[in-house]
């Protein structure tokens, strides 16, 4: 089975490359025989959703782990869900976000602790849809890939679930923890784009069992 990991990233701030560093030392480590793919674009700023779209076609067939550049996945999720993600559909190989507190991310960072060996996290969830996800390359494009039209923070990885949801079938998830790497949040519930974005995502949400309205919407962008 042909396995590629891909990670969208862009350097420059140095919490974020010290996290990179580690995150990809991690998945090199818990998958060994899989192909890495660093993945970004020429967008202004970063966007997320290209650089995504952008490793998946670098990546090719067969399957694909698209991991954020701040996130720690556990190695036998992973595994469960690669070897589950032939079925079309796709796969969160977590059921909890722990959010780990800039402390306990340089505890992990600098003393190399395993990530649930360093205390209460700072946030425990699960509702995330973010992170880490696994699927197969053909359905990631059947699904319509990730939307380009989120800028900034937010909603795109609410967005593709549903899609997801809609054309492929019900999101399947593995129990397991993601941990998440501290850093300076982008999120601010104050600013015009990150409204833009939710009301984006809330249309995605709309049509999450409309599979002919979802397509529409995909082939609108």
């Amino acid at each position: 089975m042909r396995v590629t990991v891909v990670v969208p990233f862009r350097g420059g701030q140095v919490d974020r490359d010290v996290a990179f560093d580690y995150t990809h030392a991690h998945l090199q480590r818990i998958l060994p025989a899989a192909r890495l793919v660093v993945a970004d674009t020429d967008h202004q700023p970063f966007n997320r959703s290209a650089a995504r779209n952008a490793g998946l076609r670098e990546a090719g067939e067969g399957i694909v782990v698209v991991c954020d550049a701040d996130s720690l996945p556990e190695r036998e999720p992973v595994e469960a869900a690669i070897e589950a993600a032939a079925d079309g559909l796709l796969h969160l190989p977590y059921t909890i976000f722990s959010g780990l507190t800039r402390e306990q991310t340089l505890r992990v960072l600098l003393q190399d602790l395993p990530p649930d060996d360093v205390g209460r996290p700072d946030l425990v969830t699960t509702n995330s849809v973010g992170g880490v996800l696994v699927i197969d390359h053909d359905a990631y494009w059947e699904a319509g890939g990730q939307d380009e039209g989120f800028h900034g923070w937010g909603g795109e990885d609410v967005a593709f679930r549903h899609a997801c949801d809609a054309l492929l079938g019900p999101t399947v998830r593995h129990d397991g923890t993601l941990f998440g790497l501290w850093h300076p949040s982008e999120m601010d519930r104050r600013s015009g784009q990150y409204r833009t974005n939710i009301a984006r995502q809330n249309r995605y949400r709309g049509l999450r069992r409309n599979p002919r309205g979802m397509r529409q919407l995909i082939a609108e962008r």
